[in-house]
This record gives C-alpha cells, sequence and structure tokens, in this order.
C-alpha cells in the first residue's frame, strides 16, 4: 500500500476519532456541526477531484480486469470488453447509490405519504423533500410539518404537524386547540383519544410515572395464557387476527377481574392502522389503561419505555415505572383529524425521533411546490 493511501486511512481513523469523542462528551451542536463539516468537505472533495477520481478508477479497474483475464485465461477480446463495461456500470450504479442514500439520510429526505392523515395540506400517494439539517441544530416550531420514527419503533415513518411544545398545556374543547389556557386558530381538531383532558407536555427532566391499571401478568396466567408467547407475537409479528384472538378469547375473564372496561369496536374498524403500530396495539390489549403522571400531574401516553424489556415486564406485573426524562416531547397532530394516529393514539413525540421538516411536495407536477395549507 503506498504511502499516499496511508496517509487516507490515517486522517479517516482520526475523523472518526474526533466524531466518537465529540458524540460522548460534547453537545448536540458541536457534534452536528463537525460532523456536517467534514461531511460537506468531503462532497467537495469529490466534486473538485472528479475527473481525478475518475481517471483513477479507471487505472484500478484495468489492472483488476487484467488480473481476471490472466487469472482464467480470458483472450477474448469482446469478453475482456464486456468484463470492463459491466465493472464500469457497478462501481457507477454503486457509487451513486451511497452518494444518494447519504444525501437522503443527512441533507434533503425524499418519503412517500402513504395515509390521508395530513389531508388536504398533504395527499394519500404525495412526495416530499425534507430538510434533514435543522434539526440537528434547533428544535421545532409549532405548525411545522415534520417527519418522525414513531414512538416505540424506528421502523415506521410518520409525517404530522407540530402543534405542542416541552413544558406546555393542552387541551381539545369545542373542536379548537387550547394551548395554555389559549385558544389557537390552525385549525379544527377532534378530541377523541383526549376527550376533556388537559395534558401536560412533557421535557427534559420531568418525573415520569407510568401506573399500570392492575397485574396484567397474573390475570393472564390465571386464564392460561402464555404471556411471553403474546408479547413475542405482538412485538414482532403484528398479526391482527392473533390480537382479535386474544382480545375475544380474553375479554370477560381477565379485563372483568381487573374492573377495566375496554371496547375493541375502533380497533377492529381501524385494523389496517393497527397493523402498521404492533407495539401500540399490544399497549391496547393487553395493559389498558396505563397512566402516564408527570410530575405529578396526569398527562397523555408516553410510549417510548413500552419497548423497553424491563419496563414492560414491571408493568405487566402491576408494578408502577418511575423514569427522569432525558428528552424534550411534542403533540403531532395531523390535519385531517378524523382520520389521523397521531399523538392523541401514539403519544407525545420525543424530540430526538424528528428526523425532519417537510417542506417541498415534488410529486405530482401538478401540485409541485412548497406545502402549504389550502385556503
Amino acid at each position: 500500500m503506498s504511502t499516499k493511501n496511508w496517509t487516507y486511512i490515517i486522517i479517516f481513523i482520526i475523523i472518526i476519532t474526533i466524531l466518537i469523542l465529540l458524540k460522548l462528551f460534547a453537545t448536540k451542536t458541536i457534534f452536528y456541526g463537525v460532523f456536517y463539516f467534514f461531511l460537506t468537505l468531503f462532497f467537495i472533495y469529490i466534486f473538485v477531484k472528479e475527473k481525478d477520481l475518475a481517471k483513477k478508477f479507471d487505472v484500478r479497474r484495468d489492472k483488476f480486469v487484467k488480473k481476471i483475464t490472466e487469472k482464467y485465461d480470458i483472450k477474448n477480446e469482446k469478453k475482456v470488453k464486456y468484463l470492463k463495461k459491466t465493472l464500469y456500470y457497478i462501481e457507477t450504479i454503486g457509487t451513486a447509490l451511497i452518494l444518494v442514500v447519504v444525501i437522503q439520510k443527512f441533507y434533503i429526505g425524499n418519503f412517500k405519504i402513504p395515509t390521508g392523515s395530513m389531508i388536504p395540506t398533504i395527499e394519500i400517494g404525495d412526495r416530499v423533500f425534507a430538510d434533514m439539517v435543522s434539526y440537528k441544530f434547533t428544535t421545532p416550531k409549532r405548525n411545522t410539518i415534520v417527519i418522525f420514527d414513531e414512538p416505540m419503533r424506528d421502523e415506521d415513518l410518520y409525517t404530522k404537524r407540530v402543534m405542542g411544545l416541552p413544558g406546555e398545556k393542552i387541551r381539545i374543547e369545542d373542536e379548537a386547540l387550547y394551548v395554555n389556557g389559549e385558544k389557537t386558530k390552525f385549525r379544527r381538531y377532534s378530541d377523541d383519544g383526549i376527550g376533556n383532558q388537559e395534558w401536560r407536555i412533557p421535557q427534559k427532566g420531568d418525573k415520569l410515572k407510568i401506573i399500570p391499571a392492575g397485574n396484567y401478568r397474573e390475570a393472564l396466567e390465571k386464564a392460561g395464557v402464555d404471556v411471553n408467547a403474546i408479547v413475542e407475537e405482538a412485538f414482532y409479528k403484528e398479526s391482527f387476527e392473533f390480537f382479535k384472538n386474544i382480545y375475544y378469547g380474553l375479554k370477560h375473564k381477565i379485563f372483568d377481574k381487573l374492573n377495566i372496561k375496554y371496547d375493541i369496536t375502533e380497533y377492529i374498524n381501524h385494523r389496517n392502522d393497527y397493523r402498521k403500530q404492533g407495539t401500540l396495539s399490544i399497549v391496547e390489549i393487553i395493559m389498558p389503561n396505563l397512566k402516564f403522571v408527570v410530575n405529578e400531574e396526569e398527562t397523555g401516553p408516553i410510549l417510548d419505555f413500552i419497548s423497553d424489556e424491563d419496563i414492560r415486564n414491571k408493568l405487566l406485573n402491576g408494578e408502577t415505572v418511575e423514569i427522569i426524562l432525558e428528552d424534550n416531547y411534542y403533540l403531532a397532530l395531523g390535519d385531517n383529524t378524523d382520520n389521523s394516529k397521531d399523538s392523541r393514539y401514539i403519544g407525545f413525540i420525543k424530540e430526538s425521533r424528528i428526523k425532519g421538516r417537510a417542506f417541498i411536495r415534488f410529486w405530482p407536477l401538478n401540485r409541485i411546490g412548497l406545502i402549504k395549507e389550502p385556503k
């Protein structure tokens, strides 16, 4: 290996070491500032040195082809040309895909909207660009549309609008959203999932208590149910039929003993939505009526912790769990309030789960442009 290559390797190791140390000991702003500096520098280097890099790739490709042809005694010129062309396309397409993935993850995300929760602002099937940089350095503002990981898994991305900020108190009354007692005039909101309650949005440093309605595990086991099998099925297989069978099999045997009134109707009517929310379904079916209390005030769901096995087991055993929150939370609501699984159902959204800000629609072509609410 040449001295120049060794230099590149050493520089790469130094950069990675710096980033690891900053991740462990520096603030988020400093870490991402340095990270984006190096990443942008890398893209500038590729752009400036494009021709030189292409020549180097050509030379290395020729050397590799020569080794292959000598090893396998390939003398047919057409086969050699075909091999060179194949390697060229593999390198070109592979490099392009890697660059696209990096750009989409760290600069501009490209997302397809699969549901109607943001109608009329965003329609089903719309494709949007999202700014993936801003929230590395700033925090979401009210009325902005964000892309985020749903609260209990990192598999599904949701698109909703931030309507409540950390520390605020919110309620929905007469189809209007109230923030800290003041009526907002943004748009109509249904109180489904909230009712007449006032929720305090959690913030970093708050003390959270999750209080179960009873000893779920004991009730399940007395009914002859394998709790571990249920949890595994619900968290990893997401089978609606399995959930439905659990409910009808346990309805009178278990929840009546815990004095829990539970209605599966809404779940059945929206089963396709719930199939995409496996861990939410397990909370509603085998751990219903969980109470979430922040600084001694009952509030809305905070479901990030349900996927933690130790916490989940304590709750199943009827034990109250206490946690000091290490992040801020937000209230995220869909514009299509009657058909949106948002914070009213899936709980508050942790700041670290928010990935980007949707700002441009690029498909369909007849509605391309900045994302704005229809007048």
